[in-house]
């Protein structure tokens, strides 16, 4: 468990309060395709990380921590030479992710997500040591975030776990994907309920409606 101040406790698997913690409907997927999350150490104690859900998900997903005096960045899992990589990122010659080239003969295409803030982002794509090299992919535009858990400042911007997983929907297919979706939407909806922005637990059936109605204006007190 991982407590934020002595009146909120919090599940370190899911994010939730323990009483209504989800782990228990989270799934274990096991992916085809190799994918690395490399995280700003300052997200790391957040209970808000969706990166965290998606390697606990995915096993097979590691989180490999940047920004740290000690010990150095371990770049070894990212030089694999079964797999080219690319880092997931939108840099001005990203690659669209459905026109990826083939992967060289005996070799299979593998992805790298950056976890955290726009600017720390910006700044790893730049900086962490195999990283910097990669060539870039981009996704093609989709759906707003439903994860309003925390604050977007860019409407085009997603949660970790939203990118990784239409990334993964483009490349594996989107029954590959359904458990992780499915999870990820049942935990969103309850911090979402928790921060009173929505009015159910439950997922709701539209979720653009849902989120629309939390955020109409206020009337303001005369």
């Amino acid at each position: 468990m991982v407590q934020r101040s002595r009146k909120k406790p919090r599940c370190w698997g899911c994010g939730l309060k323990p009483e209504i913690c989800a782990c228990d409907r989270m799934p274990r997927v096991e992916l085809r395709t190799p994918m690395r999350i490399v995280q700003q150490i300052r997200e790391q104690s957040k209970p808000t990380n969706t990166a965290r859900l998606l390697s606990t998900m995915s096993p097979s997903v590691p989180i490999l921590p940047f920004g740290m005096r000690e010990p150095p960045f371990d770049a070894i899992p990212l030089e694999d030479p079964d797999v080219e990589f690319y880092t997931l990122f939108l840099r001005d010659d990203a690659i669209p992710i459905d026109q990826l080239p083939p992967p060289a003969p005996g070799k299979r295409h593998g992805f790298v997500v950056l976890d955290g803030t726009w600017h720390q982002c910006s700044r790893m794509a730049r900086r962490v040591p195999v990283v910097r090299d990669l060539p870039c992919v981009m996704l093609p535009p989709g759906k707003p975030s439903i994860w309003r858990v925390r604050t977007q400042h860019d409407p085009r911007g997603v949660s970790t776990f939203e990118a990784a997983v239409r990334l993964l929907e483009i490349v594996e297919g989107p029954e590959a994907v359904r458990p992780l979706v499915e999870a990820f939407e049942l935990i969103t909806a309850r911090l979402l309920h928790l921060k009173g922005k929505l009015k159910s637990p439950d997922v709701p059936e539209d979720w653009d409606a849902a989120l629309a109605e939390t955020e109409q204006p206020r009337p303001s007190k005369d």
